[in-house]
């Protein structure tokens, strides 16, 4: 049987965990129960940091970008497209400061949100994953680069059709990113559709056209096997 100091530490710490659910509840409920304040931001924020991002000034780009991000989270569920734009926003102004992993970081944010509240085959999705994509290809992490190209791709082929300037630069990007893991055979593949691309709408003549031509050739002659 307990004596009685045994109980009563029992008893007191039986109330410490008690009352330290309760408190953990309570938190959450207060979180969940946000209010957001009722009418429209102030968007002069945004409005500052595109002028400053149009003059390549990203780091005020970046600062008021960052401020309108904070006004809007007063007015707008932090699963919001507004909140994505914001996110998204913010994205591109690291990647022009060369910052990827910042840049990634605010994407793949936006990435999150976009899945959440916008159609599957949603262009707006497409464009997320591509900026997902370039940073990743940015960080040398091509495999990743890789699978956010072809989201992309799957998306545009569907809403834009297959000749789209879209869908030609994620065939560029497929492309370039097997010729960085040394796949040069799916580079190859990419590099075709890209040349089609080419030929269709700056002639089979073009500099560019023939830049592409001579890189699928050179990638070709790579993979003949040598002779002793």
């Amino acid at each position: 049987m307990l004596n009685i100091d045994k109980l009563s530490m029992l008893m007191l710490l039986l109330f410490t965990l008690i009352f330290t659910a309760c408190g953990d509840q309570d938190k959450e409920l207060k979180q969940e129960k946000k209010v957001l304040l009722k009418g429209k931001p102030n968007d002069s924020s945004y409005y500052l940091a595109q002028d400053f991002f149009d003059k390549g000034d990203y780091s005020s780009a970046l600062e008021f970008h960052q401020k309108q991000l904070q006004e809007d989270l007063q007015y707008y569920p932090e699963v919001s497209l507004e909140i994505a734009l914001d996110y998204n926003n913010i994205g591109l102004d690291y990647d022009e400061l060369k910052n990827y992993e910042k840049a990634l970081e605010f994407y793949l944010k936006t990435m999150k949100i976009d899945e959440q509240t916008l159609e599957q085959n949603s262009t707006e999705r497409s464009t997320t994953y591509y900026n997902v994509a370039n940073s990743y290809f940015s960080l040398n992490q091509y495999e990743n680069a890789i699978k956010y190209y072809l989201k992309a791709l799957t998306i545009d082929i569907y809403a834009l059709g297959k000749t789209h300037e879209d869908v030609w630069a994620e065939h560029e990007k497929l492309a370039m990113s097997y010729e960085k893991m040394g796949k040069k055979q799916m580079a190859i593949s990419y590099w075709q559709k890209s040349l089609a691309y080419k030929e269709l709408h700056f002639g089979k003549y073009d500099a560019d056209t023939n830049s592409t031509r001579t890189k699928i050739e050179t990638l070709k002659q790579q993979l003949v096997p040598k002779s002793d």
